[in-house]
């Protein structure tokens, strides 16, 4: 089989393309950072639930104790047993496996 070495680096491997070490050691911090207003989504959002309220009559509350616990969801409530135990019938079966094998 033929093989041969990259044209590009030497036999010890590519150091020539490694990123420049850097003397910060400081991250740079409280930089200026542009403010350009609320996002065209957001208020394209809000602007459509203003209209569904105002056509429906009808005034969304989200987030509050109330809404909370009137669309709370009952099942999370249940406490699931994840790992049951067998049923009779499979660990026969399993048992008769073994036997067969």
């Amino acid at each position: 089989m033929d093989s041969s070495s990259d044209p590009i680096c030497s036999s010890a491997g590519c150091f020539q393309y490694n990123q420049p070490k850097s003397n910060k050691t400081e991250i740079p911090r409280n930089y200026f950072v542009p403010n350009f207003g609320v996002d065209k989504d957001v208020l394209g959002t809000a602007n459509s639930i203003s209209i569904a309220e105002a056509m429906l009559e009808h005034k969304l509350i989200m987030g509050t104790p109330e809404s909370k616990a009137k669309y709370h969801n009952k099942a999370k409530d249940t406490l699931y047993n994840y790992n049951p135990s067998l049923d009779d019938d499979v660990k026969t079966t399993n048992k008769n496996l073994v036997n067969a094998e």
